[in-house]
């Protein structure tokens, strides 16, 4: 399981996989810029982290109780950089023989320029996620994200007859890192789906 998690992020880090609940995120705001300290502190953060897989920052339904109750995971830089340190911590024979990637994959993260939010939720149909939005929401103002192509659908066996996620992502300067926000996502087919959430309290 390591293993494969360690390729996954040396292969190309994204901006901030989540791993900290929501809940448990300090008080402060998203943080759009980083230092050098900021960022070691960071990594060296994740390194004591019990385990290597947790709980993202998540919004909406509880994924262990409902599949599709939709929802998703905001990724930002500071909980991005905590897995990685994370991960050294767990394999740190491995870190130090691919110092160079851990290295690069600490610098592609610092740097992102945007915050990436991955939804969950569910369809009638193998494609039910293409062609889905997203959108930020504040004080009136609306900022719109740029979607990805969804990853592919696993088979439910309860409820719709699929599930899968889609990833958008928000250019940093674009949106207030401290702000209450509404969260939307407008599937293809089927109502938008909302959430709220208080950008200021997390990291």
């Amino acid at each position: 399981m390591i293993g494969s998690t360690w390729r996954r992020w040396l292969r190309g880090a994204v901006a901030g996989a989540g791993m900290v609940c929501l809940a448990a995120g300090t008080a402060g705001a998203i943080d759009v810029e980083l230092d050098a300290a900021a960022v070691k502190k960071a990594v060296e953060d994740g390194k004591q982290m019990k385990e290597v897989k947790a709980l993202p920052t998540r919004f909406g339904a509880d994924l262990s109780k409902d599949l599709c109750g939709g929802g998703g995971e905001i990724q930002t830089k500071t909980v991005g950089l905590n897995r990685l340190g994370a991960l050294i911590a767990a394999d740190p024979e491995r870190a130090e023989r691919d110092k160079d990637k851990v290295d690069d994959a600490i610098k592609k993260t610092a740097e992102s320029k945007r915050l990436k939010i991955v939804f969950d939720f569910c369809g009638d149909t193998v494609d039910f996620a293409e062609g889905s939005s997203a959108t930020l929401e504040q004080g009136g103002k609306m900022i719109k994200g740029e979607a990805a192509k969804p990853d592919k659908a696993k088979k439910n066996e309860k409820g719709p007859a699929y599930r899968g996620k889609i990833a958008a992502s928000f250019a940093y300067g674009s949106f207030d890192p401290k702000a209450p926000t509404k969260i939307t996502l407008f599937p293809p087919m089927g109502d938008a789906m909302s959430w709220e959430v208080d950008f200021s309290t997390i990291r």
